[in-house]
């Protein structure tokens, strides 16, 4: 391989998934000596392991641009491909070579057939081989599914992989849990493999140590201030438990004040404000890498109270890095992380429901029984951290690709 090109229109600031994503990909590529560009998003000013990002695209992939509420599906496919395709065709033909690999870490069905057509474009023995990653089963979502022909989304993967791979043969569609993966081979007829999630903490520091008898425990949350990742579960979940083990602390990542208020959850934060204190230090903004790592360090469990309608599917970074680094890990029932605590034994405690009570009890339950959750944890971990993380990734990514015939110059 020549050169992997990452392009990720998600990547934009310090915080969240995407930059832990990038950085951890990027840097297990720098250790196999495969030079890496990157672009991100129009005023992304990262250096993401140690290479900086260049800003090229000018949205998130989950933006709309439609106008008519019966044919939003057909307005949405048309206009995002268009206008993506446009963002694509600013990079030079000339940087990109047959001997190239281009990564898309985060695309819907509205920046898929985009690809397809910027990779049409491209002198024949120009194109690169494609890896792209399908994380999200946004026509599952309820919002969506409340809107009349919804059902086109994923006629719509289905059109754009299919012009993906008549454009380019040496294209591998993967998922990072065979939730996804199994869904989208249903919808789009073509193979779609399974392959690990590229994410390991490997600027965590020494585990912390344990609490006497169960009591001060440390119970963090990280992340996206968002309903999809149960946010609005917290105040009552911090009160349940606080009443039951009032020496428990809590430490939430409070990362956006403003995409709160978006989603309509003042009330939340007034609660959380409310609760700030004794047992619960709130943590402003986005977190740099190690601030993020030291926070994740200092938990003794990890809270994801996601809901089972996305993360059903849906992979979580979070709970990869805290798995991999043997944390016990609260999750809802239905969840892939419900699922990969008990294929891998991990120190997972599952709630019965997606809902505030269920979710504080599984919360106590971590903590009461901390020291046999942690050692199952601990000794779960070194079997995680093999099978999945970032070099798992690449060894299954890399050798997956389909080894065809570059197609010969008109």
């Amino acid at each position: 391989m020549r050169r992997l090109h990452y392009l990720d229109p998600q990547l934009l600031g310090l915080d969240g998934h995407y930059f832990h994503y990038c950085e951890e990909a990027v840097r297990e590529l720098s250790r196999r000596e495969i030079p890496v560009s990157i672009r991100g998003r129009q005023g992304c000013r990262l250096v993401c392991a140690g290479v900086p990002v260049q800003p090229l695209f000018s949205r998130d992939i989950f933006q709309e641009a439609w106008s008519d509420a019966t044919i939003w599906a057909l307005e949405n496919y048309q206009n995002l491909n268009r206008a993506f395709l446009a963002e694509l065709l600013q990079l030079r033909p000339e940087e990109f070579s047959a001997d190239d690999v281009v990564f898309f870490p985060s695309l819907i069905e509205n920046q898929l057939h985009g690809v397809a057509q910027w990779l049409g474009r491209l002198p024949a023995g120009q194109r690169p081989a494609v890896i792209v990653l399908l994380r999200f089963l946004n026509q599952a979502m309820d919002y969506m599914r409340a809107r009349p022909h919804h059902e086109l989304i994923s006629l719509h993967y289905r059109h754009a992989a299919r012009a993906l791979l008549a454009a380019q043969p040496r294209s591998l569609l993967c998922a990072d849990t065979a939730e996804m993966a199994a869904a989208y081979r249903e919808i789009t007829g073509l193979p779609v493999r399974q392959v690990p999630i590229a994410m390991e903490p490997f600027a965590a520091g020494a585990p912390t140590a344990a609490p006497a008898a169960g009591r001060g425990a440390t119970v963090v949350f990280l992340g996206h201030t968002s309903k999809l990742r149960g946010f609005h579960h917290l105040p009552p979940i911090i009160e349940r438990a606080a009443r039951e083990l009032p020496a428990v602390r809590f430490v939430v990542q409070l990362q956006s004040r403003a995409a709160a208020q978006h989603e309509h959850l003042e009330p939340v934060l007034q609660g959380l404000d409310r609760l700030a204190g004794n047992n619960l230090r709130l943590v402003e903004g986005p977190l740099p890498s190690d601030g993020y790592f030291s926070l994740l360090g200092e938990a003794d469990v990890v809270l994801l109270p996601y809901a089972p309608q996305f993360y059903g599917h849906c992979s979580s970074g979070i709970f990869a890095e805290a798995a991999a680094a043997g944390k016990v890990i609260v999750v809802p029932a239905g969840t892939v992380g419900a699922r990969q605590g008990e294929e891998y034994g991990l120190g997972v405690v599952v709630a019965a429901g997606w809902n505030p009570k269920s979710l504080g009890e599984a919360v106590v339950h971590a903590v009461r029984q901390l020291p046999a959750l942690r050692a199952k944890a601990t000794a779960a971990a070194g079997r995680f951290r093999q099978e999945q993380g970032a070099r798992a990734f690449w060894d299954q990514t890399l050798s997956a690709l389909p080894r065809g015939p570059v197609a010969a110059a008109a």
